[in-house]
Formats: structure tokens, C-alpha cells, sequence
């Protein structure tokens, strides 16, 4: 080997082992979601997936809040589609919503000559175990406050978790399994510009008030809350020409389905939910500014509020022009990353 091509190897060797020494471990993830209300659950476990592939972070479990069975079907097919059909699924029962959504159903009945083109591991939704029962179990045999939970439905499932008793699976309650185990929520809810009217009621507080109240009364102080309000995910569009444009290297993908059903094309639409998943993962990227700290709650008459406390440690999101410029490219490129083979 000539003297510079060896001095080359070895730097070379040298910038791998110190950049896989520098790498940030993959984050821990739950994802809480009420697929099927919205397109932009779907996209938003697209851009989980993607960013697995990519080695930032590891998907512990998907659960559903949206009490119908092909919700949680979809995420089934999503999950298998992706390449990780192994990833723990839980429904809800007795949750707020019953409805078929426009496209979940659609989605995982798509066939082609009477053969369903999309794998999954349930046929059934009544074989997928209790939400709870999987986040408790989940939960607790993750490392110590090494876990984000990532909710961008109703709070129906987390308030219940934070509820639960201790059993076989843990004999810690569920507030002290998250207490424990929990290093932040992420999650989609509420609503924070100056702008907002006085009649405006955010759809994942009051599908579930009840469950919303009980997660900010119960939510241990210690662990950090990082809410994205409305006003986040409205600005932020994930344009129709993606959808179009970006997502042809399948002829069956279950994401691009899946927004076809949910309305007419060509729509643009918000990216609520995705913005807490970026923020989950990659939080320190500059994607987004944050409130000053305070506290969450619902007030009296069933809508969140945040009330400035400098000892509290609960914020929301907020975006610059520019942040909405950078986060509508790096979102709409995350969704449509092609799986990891």
C-alpha cells in the first residue's frame, strides 16, 4: 500500500469508530395514536419507521385509542410493510370513537386477484392484546427513564395506564411505571397562538376530556411534557405532490393508499401528529422553538390551557417561518423514505 493511501485508511478507519462512538442511541419509542380519524397518523408512523431505518430511534410498540378494529389493523400493516411486523400492538376497548375512518379498513382490505396485497400479522383485531396491558408490560422491561412516549390521539390509553394497579406484569402502578421508566411525552393536544377564538375546541381534548384531565392531574412533575398544538401541524403542510411524486417505487404502499382514501386528491394537509414525532427524536435539530416552562391543564370548561411556572417543566412547540420551510422538506422526505431492505 503507498504511504498516503495508508495514511488515508487509517484516518478513514479512525472517523468511523469516532463517529460510532459519538452517535446518539437510538430513542426509545411508543407511539399512542388514534389511527383512522386522520391522515396524519399514518404519515406520522411512516416517518417513526423511517427514522428506525436510520438508526435514530427503536419503535418498543404502537397502541391504539381509536376503539375500532381495523385502527389497529392498519398499524399491523403499516409495521409489516416496513419490515418489523414484530412490534407489540394494543387496542383499546371502550374508547371514544367506533367509526371506521376513511382508509384504514380500505387500506388493509386492498387485494389483487383475490389475494390481499398487504401482509400483517393479526387477522383478527380480537387477538391484539389490551393497550394497557402492552404499555405496562412495555414499560417495564425498558432501562430506567429511557423511554419517549409519543401520543398524538385521545388520552384514553395513557390515562388509564397512569391509573392502573400493580399485577403480574409489574408490581408497580402504572404512574410509578411511568414515573420510572418514562424520559419524556411528546404529545399532539390543544392549541397555543394568540390567534386562537374563543369557541375553538382541539379534537383529541374533546373526543376524551375526561382521560385529558386525568393525564395532567396524574402525570408525574418530574418527567418533562412537550405539547404540539394545532396551530404546529396547521402551518406545517405535507403537500399532495409528494404523495404524488414521491412514493412510486411500490405499486402498493400503504401510506400512499391510505391518503388517496382519506380524501379527493390533490389536498395538502397538516402535519399534527409528525411534528410530535420529530420532536421526540430529534429534539436538539433546531426543527422548532419551545414555550417558556409552566404547567398543563384542563380548565373548566374542558379545554388545556398552559400557565407560566418557572419551577414546572411542561412546554409546547413553537415555529419560525423558517422552521416551517425546513420542517415541511425534511417531513415529507422522512414519510416517503422507501423501507429498509
Amino acid at each position: 500500500m503507498k504511504p498516503m493511501m495508508s495514511v488515508l485508511a487509517v484516518f478513514l478507519c479512525f472517523s468511523f469508530f469516532q463517529s460510532d462512538s459519538l452517535a446518539a442511541k437510538p430513542v426509545k419509542l411508543i407511539f399512542d395514536t388514534d389511527m383512522g380519524n386522520d391522515i396524519d397518523d399514518a404519515l406520522a408512523l411512516a416517518v417513526i419507521h423511517a427514522l428506525q431505518s436510520r438508526g435514530e430511534c427503536e419503535l418498543l410498540a404502537v397502541t391504539s385509542s381509536k376503539d375500532n378494529p381495523w385502527s389497529i389493523l392498519y398499524c399491523d400493516v403499516v409495521n409489516s410493510f416496513y419490515g418489523r411486523s414484530e412490534i407489540p400492538l394494543g387496542r383499546v376497548s371502550q374508547g371514544a370513537t367506533h367509526l371506521d375512518g376513511s382508509y384504514t379498513r380500505k387500506v388493509v382490505e386492498t387485494s389483487e386477484d383475490g389475494k390481499p396485497v398487504f401482509a400483517r400479522r393479526f387477522q383478527s383485531a380480537e387477538d391484539i392484546p389490551d393497550a394497557v396491558s402492552v404499555l405496562r408490560s412495555t414499560l417495564a422491561a425498558q432501562p430506567d427513564h429511557s423511554v419517549v412516549l409519543v401520543v398524538v390521539g385521545f388520552s384514553t390509553n395513557i390515562a388509564r395506564l397512569l391509573q392502573s394497579p400493580g399485577d403480574q406484569i409489574s408490581p408497580l402502578t402504572g404512574r410509578e411505571l411511568v414515573s420510572r421508566k418514562v424520559k419524556l411525552l411528546s404529545q399532539m393536544i390543544g392549541r397555543f397562538d394568540r390567534d386562537k377564538p374563543a369557541e375553538f375546541h382541539e379534537y383529541n381534548v374533546k373526543l376524551d376530556i375526561p382521560a385529558a384531565k386525568t393525564v395532567f392531574e396524574l402525570w408525574p412533575a418530574e418527567i418533562p411534557v412537550i405539547v404540539s398544538g394545532w396551530e404546529v401541524g396547521r402551518s406545517i403542510q405535507n403537500r399532495a405532490v409528494s404523495i404524488q411524486n414521491d412514493y412510486g417505487y411500490v405499486k402498493y404502499h400503504p401510506i400512499k393508499l391510505g391518503y388517496e382514501y382519506w380524501h379527493k386528491m390533490p389536498y395538502d394537509r397538516p402535519t399534527y401528529d409528525l411534528t410530535s414525532v420529530l420532536y421526540a427524536i430529534r429534539p436538539e435539530r433546531d426543527y422548532f422553538g419551545v414555550s417558556k416552562p409552566g404547567q398543563f391543564k384542563i380548565n373548566e370548561v374542558g379545554k388545556l390551557e398552559h400557565t407560566k411556572k418557572t419551577d414546572r417543566n411542561q412546554q409546547f412547540l413553537t415555529l419560525t417561518p423558517e422552521q416551517i420551510l425546513r420542517v415541511q422538506e425534511v417531513l415529507e422526505s422522512l414519510s416517503s423514505q422507501p423501507p429498509a431492505m
